[in-house]
């Protein structure tokens, strides 16, 4: 029994390598193809594999190696002029979808509670999807990546204070459990900018032992993982985000001596457990509710999808970004989180969310997750078809804004009179 299951999972993992090139081979997500096969090959599908805790903790461990590998390669004067502007447009972002959800619910069902929990899930994107996105776009060091990257960091800081707000949900609200959540929000934002302006004013230092960790490849990969593990562990047992505590161990690496060498060791590991994060989403798709429950579930990936990108355009563009760089950074950051999977989880063991409603939240983020970057994709040939028919027609998108320019000149000062 032991080799057949062994047999079954070796088989599935060579169906998503080869799913995966397939679609990278076609110019689409390889990511989709993953979850393709999580879906396909999974419970609700010809049932080789099942979720489970080991595959579970590997694709949580993944998006931690992300955020670590994030916070290596920041350009931290770039992080720092934006984190402002991040940290807005997550609290807009998030107090709008969630009041927007919570009236739909009470209005709809009569339910508050449920409504609460379900827009704070709506409201984080995914880091995973997100950066592996930018990835294939080679848009990581672009005005937009950067943004986005901000808010995305923003966002999983945000994690925190929403299970525990929904913890609180469940039970009986006391004023202690409301300053908890307040004192932690203040500590993460506290951590955050006072990391950022030690790191800013030291700029580089070297590492304790740089010398003996590059020195060995095996002792070099184990060194870096262990620093990616232990600074999350730190900022949990501190009862903050183990996201913010990857996030500044990355930050702390990449200014020392330590980056190059870590950033080439931590790559191909965050590949395989990204990798077991995708084929995780596709083994919560199930494919018998989905069936039952499509119309449904289409009109709210719909909404979510193309409400979450038109708000967070809107939000850049009034806080003075350039319509281009508002345009993109929403596509990136257009899926549903992983982390809405945690808040799922908490909100249906406390009692505030039921369990359809918990099977509809999962479907939802799972198909975000798939559907996010092939509607990227989509996105950018469209674009790119807009502008090329543009210059066709012989209009050249630089030509109008200097006609612009010169139609509409700055106004000349006026010359000084005689009395001055």
């Amino acid at each position: 029994m032991q080799i057949e299951n062994l047999t079954a999972l070796a088989l599935v993992l060579a169906a998503a390598v080869a799913l995966g090139l397939l679609m990278s081979r076609i110019r689409l997500p390889a990511a989709a193809g993953f979850i393709l096969v999580g879906v396909g090959l999974g419970p609700s599908g010809l049932k080789l594999i099942g979720t489970s805790d080991a595959i579970e903790a590997l694709a949580d461990m993944g998006v931690l190696m992300l955020l670590f590998i994030i916070g290596m390669e920041m350009r931290l004067k770039a992080f720092r002029k934006s984190l402002p502007l991040a940290l807005g447009v997550t609290l807009l972002t998030i107090v709008i979808i969630t009041s927007s959800v919570t009236l739909f619910t009470v209005f709809v069902h009569g339910e508050m509670l449920g409504g609460l929990v379900i827009g704070g899930m709506l409201s984080i994107s995914s880091t995973a999807v997100a950066m592996k996105m930018m990835e294939d776009a080679d848009e990581k060091q672009t005005p937009a990546g950067q943004l986005a990257v901000a808010i995305l960091v923003a966002q999983d800081l945000a994690v925190v204070p929403l299970l525990l707000l929904t913890n609180a949900l469940g039970h009986p609200a006391s004023g202690a459990a409301l300053a908890l959540v307040g004192l932690r929000l203040l500590l993460t934002v506290g951590l955050l900018v006072g990391f950022i302006a030690l790191l800013t004013r030291i700029k580089s230092f070297r590492f304790p032992g740089d010398v003996f960790l590059l020195k060995n490849f095996d002792i070099a990969t184990l060194g870096v993982l262990g620093l990616c593990f232990a600074s999350a562990a730190l900022a949990g047992l501190l009862g903050l985000s183990p996201a913010l505590g990857a996030f500044l161990g990355g930050l702390a690496v990449g200014h020392s001596t330590l980056r190059r060498g870590a950033q080439t060791m931590a790559q191909p590991v965050q590949s395989i457990l990204l990798f077991a994060f995708f084929l995780s989403v596709g083994l919560l798709i199930d494919l018998h509710y989905l069936a039952a429950q499509i119309w449904v579930i289409l009109a709210a990936l719909v909404v979510v999808t193309f409400g979450r990108t038109f708000l967070t355009w809107l939000l850049l563009m009034l806080a003075g970004e350039s319509f281009g760089v508002a345009v993109e950074a929403s596509w990136f950051l257009s899926p549903v989180g992983e982390f809405s999977f945690v808040i799922a989880g908490a909100a249906l063991s406390v009692g505030v969310l039921s369990s359809a409603g918990h099977k509809l939240a999962i479907a939802v983020i799972a198909m975000s997750l798939l559907v996010s970057p092939i509607f990227f994709l989509g996105a950018r040939l469209f674009h790119r078809i807009a502008v090329g028919h543009l210059k066709v027609w012989g209009v050249d998108l630089a030509e109008l804004r200097l006609i612009r320019r010169r139609t509409n000149p700055p106004p000349v000062p006026a010359l000084p009179g005689p009395d001055g």
